[in-house]
Protein backbone atom coordinates (compact mmCIF):
# COMPACT_ATOMS: atom_id res chain seq x y z
CA UNK A 1 0.00 0.00 0.00
CA UNK A 2 1.43 3.37 -1.01
CA UNK A 3 0.33 6.99 -0.82
CA UNK A 4 1.26 9.97 -2.96
CA UNK A 5 3.58 12.83 -2.06
CA UNK A 6 2.36 15.86 -0.14
CA UNK A 7 3.39 19.48 -0.36
CA UNK A 8 4.66 19.28 3.22
CA UNK A 9 7.25 16.67 2.23
CA UNK A 10 9.43 19.30 0.56
CA UNK A 11 9.18 21.91 3.33
CA UNK A 12 12.40 22.10 5.39
CA UNK A 13 12.60 22.52 9.15
CA UNK A 14 13.27 20.46 12.26
CA UNK A 15 9.90 21.35 13.78
CA UNK A 16 6.68 19.63 12.85
CA UNK A 17 4.05 22.36 12.68
CA UNK A 18 0.37 21.54 13.17
CA UNK A 19 -2.54 23.98 13.16
CA UNK A 20 -5.86 22.56 14.31
CA UNK A 21 -9.30 23.40 15.62
CA UNK A 22 -10.90 21.28 18.34
CA UNK A 23 -14.55 21.09 19.34
CA UNK A 24 -14.89 19.52 22.80
CA UNK A 25 -17.68 19.08 25.31
CA UNK A 26 -17.60 21.18 28.47
CA UNK A 27 -19.83 19.82 31.23
CA UNK A 28 -20.87 21.91 34.23
CA UNK A 29 -22.60 20.37 37.28
CA UNK A 30 -24.55 22.66 39.59
CA UNK A 31 -26.61 20.85 42.21
CA UNK A 32 -28.87 18.41 40.40
CA UNK A 33 -28.45 20.20 37.08
CA UNK A 34 -25.93 19.17 34.42
CA UNK A 35 -25.20 21.45 31.49
CA UNK A 36 -23.15 20.37 28.48
CA UNK A 37 -21.96 22.72 25.78
CA UNK A 38 -19.44 22.58 22.94
CA UNK A 39 -16.33 24.72 23.33
CA UNK A 40 -14.00 25.55 20.43
CA UNK A 41 -10.23 25.54 20.84
CA UNK A 42 -7.57 26.61 18.37
CA UNK A 43 -4.05 25.23 18.67
CA UNK A 44 -0.73 25.76 16.96
CA UNK A 45 1.81 23.06 17.77
CA UNK A 46 5.55 22.96 17.10
CA UNK A 47 7.37 19.74 18.01
CA UNK A 48 10.84 18.34 17.35
CA UNK A 49 11.91 14.70 17.48
CA UNK A 50 13.37 15.23 20.97
CA UNK A 51 9.87 16.05 22.32
CA UNK A 52 10.54 19.75 22.78
CA UNK A 53 8.46 22.49 21.25
CA UNK A 54 5.78 25.08 21.75
CA UNK A 55 1.96 25.13 21.96
CA UNK A 56 -0.31 28.16 21.56
CA UNK A 57 -3.88 27.38 22.64
CA UNK A 58 -6.90 29.68 22.50
CA UNK A 59 -10.46 29.07 23.65
CA UNK A 60 -13.74 30.36 22.16
CA UNK A 61 -15.68 31.69 23.93
CA UNK A 62 -12.76 32.84 26.06
CA UNK A 63 -14.71 33.01 29.33
CA UNK A 64 -12.03 35.53 30.32
CA UNK A 65 -9.34 32.88 29.92
CA UNK A 66 -6.22 34.20 28.15
CA UNK A 67 -4.48 32.45 25.30
CA UNK A 68 -1.92 29.98 26.65
CA UNK A 69 1.55 30.06 25.08
CA UNK A 70 3.81 27.34 26.50
CA UNK A 71 7.35 26.27 25.59
CA UNK A 72 8.61 22.76 26.33
CA UNK A 73 12.17 21.50 26.83
CA UNK A 74 13.43 18.20 25.36
CA UNK A 75 11.41 15.28 26.67
CA UNK A 76 8.64 17.44 28.16
CA UNK A 77 6.02 16.86 25.46
CA UNK A 78 4.06 13.62 25.67
CA UNK A 79 4.82 10.79 23.29
CA UNK A 80 7.89 8.88 22.18
CA UNK A 81 11.18 10.42 21.17
CA UNK A 82 11.91 10.38 17.46
CA UNK A 83 9.88 10.45 14.25
CA UNK A 84 7.04 8.12 13.32
CA UNK A 85 8.37 4.75 12.18
CA UNK A 86 8.41 4.26 8.42
CA UNK A 87 8.24 0.46 8.73
CA UNK A 88 4.78 -1.02 9.46
CA UNK A 89 6.24 -3.69 11.79
CA UNK A 90 8.10 -1.07 13.82
CA UNK A 91 5.04 1.18 13.90
CA UNK A 92 2.88 -1.72 15.11
CA UNK A 93 5.41 -2.48 17.85
CA UNK A 94 5.26 1.13 19.01
CA UNK A 95 1.46 1.05 19.10
CA UNK A 96 1.55 -2.20 21.09
CA UNK A 97 3.86 -0.55 23.62
CA UNK A 98 1.63 2.48 24.18
CA UNK A 99 -1.88 1.19 23.38
CA UNK A 100 -1.75 -2.65 23.63
CA UNK A 101 -3.57 -4.49 20.86
CA UNK A 102 -5.60 -6.53 23.38
CA UNK A 103 -7.51 -3.29 24.00
CA UNK A 104 -8.91 -3.68 20.48
CA UNK A 105 -8.82 -1.64 17.27
CA UNK A 106 -9.88 1.54 19.07
CA UNK A 107 -6.45 1.54 20.72
CA UNK A 108 -4.83 1.69 17.29
CA UNK A 109 -7.00 4.66 16.26
CA UNK A 110 -6.31 6.54 19.48
CA UNK A 111 -2.58 6.02 19.30
CA UNK A 112 -2.41 7.12 15.67
CA UNK A 113 -4.26 10.33 16.56
CA UNK A 114 -1.69 10.99 19.29
CA UNK A 115 1.16 10.44 16.84
CA UNK A 116 -0.24 12.26 13.82
CA UNK A 117 -1.62 15.12 15.89
CA UNK A 118 1.90 16.14 16.90
CA UNK A 119 4.06 15.17 13.94
CA UNK A 120 4.30 15.71 10.21
CA UNK A 121 5.04 12.22 8.82
CA UNK A 122 6.85 11.77 5.53
CA UNK A 123 5.47 9.72 2.65
CA UNK A 124 6.98 6.45 3.89
CA UNK A 125 5.53 6.96 7.38
CA UNK A 126 2.09 7.76 5.97
CA UNK A 127 2.27 4.54 3.95
CA UNK A 128 3.13 2.63 7.14
CA UNK A 129 0.13 4.17 8.90
CA UNK A 130 -2.26 3.03 6.18
CA UNK A 131 -0.70 -0.42 6.14
CA UNK A 132 -1.19 -0.81 9.89
CA UNK A 133 -4.81 0.32 9.60
CA UNK A 134 -5.52 -2.12 6.75
CA UNK A 135 -3.96 -4.99 8.72
CA UNK A 136 -5.95 -4.28 11.92
CA UNK A 137 -9.06 -6.48 12.40
CA UNK A 138 -12.15 -4.54 13.42
CA UNK A 139 -11.37 -1.37 11.49
CA UNK A 140 -14.43 -0.24 9.49
CA UNK A 141 -14.21 1.57 6.15
CA UNK A 142 -16.69 4.40 5.51
CA UNK A 143 -15.82 5.49 1.97
CA UNK A 144 -16.05 9.23 1.29
CA UNK A 145 -16.48 11.42 4.37
CA UNK A 146 -16.49 15.24 4.46
CA UNK A 147 -14.73 17.03 7.30
CA UNK A 148 -15.77 20.34 8.88
CA UNK A 149 -13.59 22.26 6.45
CA UNK A 150 -15.49 20.81 3.50
CA UNK A 151 -12.67 18.49 2.44
CA UNK A 152 -13.55 14.99 1.24
CA UNK A 153 -11.48 12.13 2.58
CA UNK A 154 -11.78 8.44 3.34
CA UNK A 155 -13.14 7.43 6.72
CA UNK A 156 -11.91 4.56 8.89
CA UNK A 157 -13.19 3.85 12.36
CA UNK A 158 -13.33 1.48 15.31
CA UNK A 159 -16.10 1.20 17.90
CA UNK A 160 -16.11 0.00 21.50
CA UNK A 161 -18.66 0.42 24.30
CA UNK A 162 -20.87 2.54 22.02
CA UNK A 163 -18.00 4.99 21.39
CA UNK A 164 -16.85 5.37 17.77
CA UNK A 165 -13.39 6.70 16.92
CA UNK A 166 -13.18 7.94 13.33
CA UNK A 167 -10.23 9.11 11.24
CA UNK A 168 -10.68 11.09 8.01
CA UNK A 169 -7.66 10.72 5.73
CA UNK A 170 -6.66 12.47 2.53
CA UNK A 171 -7.33 9.86 -0.19
CA UNK A 172 -4.26 10.85 -2.20
CA UNK A 173 -1.56 11.61 0.38
CA UNK A 174 -2.78 9.68 3.42
CA UNK A 175 -2.54 12.80 5.60
CA UNK A 176 -4.85 13.11 8.61
CA UNK A 177 -7.62 15.61 7.92
CA UNK A 178 -9.81 15.10 10.99
CA UNK A 179 -10.54 12.94 14.00
CA UNK A 180 -14.00 12.44 15.50
CA UNK A 181 -15.10 10.70 18.70
CA UNK A 182 -18.82 10.01 18.90
CA UNK A 183 -20.90 8.69 21.78
CA UNK A 184 -23.41 6.62 19.83
CA UNK A 185 -25.83 6.02 22.72
CA UNK A 186 -26.92 8.44 25.46
CA UNK A 187 -25.79 7.59 29.00
CA UNK A 188 -28.38 6.35 31.52
CA UNK A 189 -30.59 9.16 32.80
CA UNK A 190 -29.55 11.55 30.04
CA UNK A 191 -32.09 13.66 28.18
CA UNK A 192 -30.07 13.15 25.02
CA UNK A 193 -31.84 11.08 22.39
CA UNK A 194 -29.15 10.43 19.77
CA UNK A 195 -25.42 10.28 19.08
CA UNK A 196 -23.16 13.08 20.30
CA UNK A 197 -19.80 14.10 18.80
CA UNK A 198 -17.98 14.93 22.03
CA UNK A 199 -14.52 15.52 20.55
CA UNK A 200 -13.55 16.66 17.04
CA UNK A 201 -10.11 17.66 15.77
CA UNK A 202 -9.83 19.44 12.42
CA UNK A 203 -6.24 19.48 11.16
CA UNK A 204 -5.85 22.54 8.96
CA UNK A 205 -2.08 22.38 8.45
CA UNK A 206 0.60 19.72 8.68
CA UNK A 207 3.96 21.23 7.71
CA UNK A 208 7.50 21.88 8.92
CA UNK A 209 9.11 25.00 10.37
CA UNK A 210 12.68 26.08 11.02
CA UNK A 211 11.75 27.50 14.43
CA UNK A 212 8.84 27.54 16.87
CA UNK A 213 8.23 31.17 16.03
CA UNK A 214 7.17 30.69 12.42
CA UNK A 215 4.62 28.61 10.55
Amino acid sequence: MTVGPSGCDAIPGRFAYIHLMQWATDTTIAGNSTTTRIVLFEEQRWRTDDASGRVIRSRYPTDQRPTDDSTYKPGELDGPIGPIATDPVALSAHIDATQPRFLGPTAVIRDLVSLLGWRTPNQAARTAVLTVLSDTPGIAYHGSVTDRAGRTGIGVSATSNAIRFLLILNPTTGELLAYERTALAPPPGSDRTGPLVDDYHLFLVHAHATSSGNS
